[in-house]
């Protein structure tokens, strides 16, 4: 991870992050917990998540909100200490060039040793793309770089 925090900066203190940001390929995955309950926060880039989903899905926003959430429940997989996630996605935000998906974790809440992650969103049409995985339980931060050629891990607390 701190190769990428470095590279990043580079990038930053080089011409700033906006000019290179369609070069660099990657999701955020955000794994927390509020109000008793596990979340997760996924940034993409609008239009790579368009292409992956399709051009064919209706105009309304429930037309895009069910599509977003089959493909994302098609390509990513969570469980904790070995109870499997289902995800109930509460908010799609449509931004410039990002989409943010707010998702709570139908799971309940415990004392957290494992957590199991498959991920292969947007791999299948991105050839570079990272999907950074973070997650903060028990005062510690662990982030994981997911790709084509690791689409699985495990975090241990």
């Amino acid at each position: 991870m701190k190769k990428v925090c470095i590279v990043l900066s580079l990038l930053v203190l080089n011409g700033g992050l906006p000019a290179i940001a369609h070069d660099l390929n990657f999701g955020l995955f955000d794994l927390f917990e509020k109000d008793q309950a596990y979340f997760m926060e996924i940034r993409l880039d609008k239009a790579n998540l368009v292409e992956a989903v399709g051009n064919d899905v209706g105009s309304t926003k429930e037309d895009w909100n069910c599509a977003l959430s089959q493909y994302l429940n098609t390509h990513m997989s969570l469980s904790i200490n070995g109870i499997k996630a289902s995800f109930d996605y509460e908010e799609f935000i449509f931004l410039d060039d990002v989409i943010v998906v707010m998702a709570k974790l139908d799971i309940p809440i415990q004392n957290i040793s494992e957590i199991q992650v498959e991920n292969t969103v947007l791999l299948e049409i991105i050839e570079n793309q990272l999907n950074i995985i973070k997650a903060s339980f028990h005062d510690k931060r662990r982030s994981f770089r997911l790709s084509k050629k690791r689409f699985s891990t495990t975090i241990k607390y």
